[in-house]
């Protein structure tokens, strides 16, 4: 706006002295749009460490009542420029800036009456050769004026809607941390309620298998105790996924993992049905976000797309995308309606009939991929199948 302003004054004085064939007193006002320029200058290079903007705006109506003083006092048209500076104070700073600016604009444009050059030529006392000139010349402030006041105000609504954009996406990646939070606080609790009488029953079924190692003729009691103990290992597993599912991957190190790994670990969770109908292709060797997060992503949206289609294929592709990775999931499931898509992040949310009915799979993505500062789409329709694109950034 100040830029504005000064290119404003500076193309105002050439035309006045160059094109209208105006006598000005040059010298003083080029010193004083120096005076701005240099202002300027020096305010842009700080930038938020300039010091309060209120005495640039009291900086820039001194320097304009100089300018009017020395082209025509009260009688020049651009004295309407005091407005600008006037809604800039209104918008920018607290009330009471407004005030002292609007107070200083109106005691300078009143001083103007009683100290002005006095050339006759630049007033109104000879109507007949140079009044119309002055109406052309208040047409032209104004819509100058008027063009900058709108061009200010239209860029500070911009800004306005930019930042309540950004206010509304943290106030949605705070309340879903919240819940992530009761998630695992929830896991965490019953993590530790289910690890005592697992215990017990791990203790209770290795003696078990050593009484019966001693009883002739226990084979089937001695295996069925070496199976419990089995089935009790593979609960334990299932409690340290519930912690990780639960939100300790937010502390968990970025790591670089080849995707070749990626592909063989979440094969390995899958059941031998579910492999078979899953098809991986990848551009990119490796990925770099935390390990154990990643992989209970991908295994989470590669079961969501089993669990769509009974015998279909669901395929993952990884390619490079600029700075970023792109992992884009396809099954050739029944989709989802519009609803349904814009519903598929929330927590507890599914679309499932049967099996596991909890919902957070793609919660637990979305979280994941907006602590990374990446992108999660889903793209589907009723009977075309879904397809989920993650988009996460790589260091450089």
């Amino acid at each position: 706006m100040r830029w504005g302003a000064l290119s404003i004054v500076g193309a105002s004085i050439l035309v006045a002295t160059q094109v209208l064939g105006v006598e000005l007193p040059l010298v003083p006002m080029w010193s004083l749009v120096v005076v701005g320029v240099v202002s300027n200058a020096w305010l842009a290079s700080r930038k938020g460490g300039a010091g309060h903007l209120g005495g640039f705006l009291v900086l820039d109506v001194t320097l304009l009542t100089a300018l009017l003083y020395f082209s025509g006092g009260p009688t020049n048209p651009f004295s309407i420029i005091y407005v600008v500076y006037i809604a800039m104070s209104a918008v920018m700073l607290p009330l009471r800036w407004t005030w002292a600016i609007a107070g200083l604009s109106v005691v300078s444009f009143a001083s103007l009456f009683v100290f002005q050059a006095s050339d006759p030529h630049l007033g109104h006392m000879r109507h007949g050769e140079g009044f119309q000139g002055h109406l052309y010349g208040m047409f032209i402030a104004l819509v100058l004026a008027v063009a900058l006041i709108t061009y200010f105000v239209s860029q500070l609504s911009l800004e306005l809607r930019r930042r309540e954009r950004a206010l509304a996406e943290a106030e949605e990646r705070t309340h879903r941390w919240g819940k992530l939070a009761s998630i695992a606080t929830l896991a965490a609790g019953a993590a530790h309620e289910l690890g005592t009488p697992l215990g017990t029953i791990a203790v209770a079924a290795k003696e078990m298998e050593r009484q019966a190692e001693k009883i002739p003729g226990a084979d089937g009691l001695r295996d069925d105790a070496k199976l419990i103990r089995e089935e009790l290992e593979r609960c334990r597993v299932v409690l340290d996924r519930m912690a990780s599912a639960g939100g300790e991957h937010v502390g968990e190190a970025i790591a670089s993992i080849p995707v070749g790994d990626l592909f063989a670990e979440v094969r390995a969770r899958l059941d031998a049905e579910q492999a078979s109908r899953w098809v991986t292709e990848s551009r990119v060797d490796t990925i770099d976000a935390p390990r154990e997060a990643l992989v209970q992503m991908v295994e989470n949206i590669a079961r969501n797309g089993f669990d769509a289609c009974e015998d279909a294929r669901v395929s993952l592709d990884v390619q490079r995308r600029d700075h970023a990775v792109e992992l884009r999931f396809v099954d050739e499931g029944l989709g989802m309606d519009e609803e349904a898509v814009k519903r598929a992040t929330d927590p507890f949310f599914t679309t499932k009939q049967a099996g596991d009915r909890m919902g957070l799979g793609l919660f637990l993505a979305r979280t994941l991929v907006d602590s990374l500062g990446g992108e999660l789409l889903i793209e589907s329709a009723t009977d075309r199948g879904t397809t989920i694109r993650v988009v996460l950034p790589q260091r450089a």
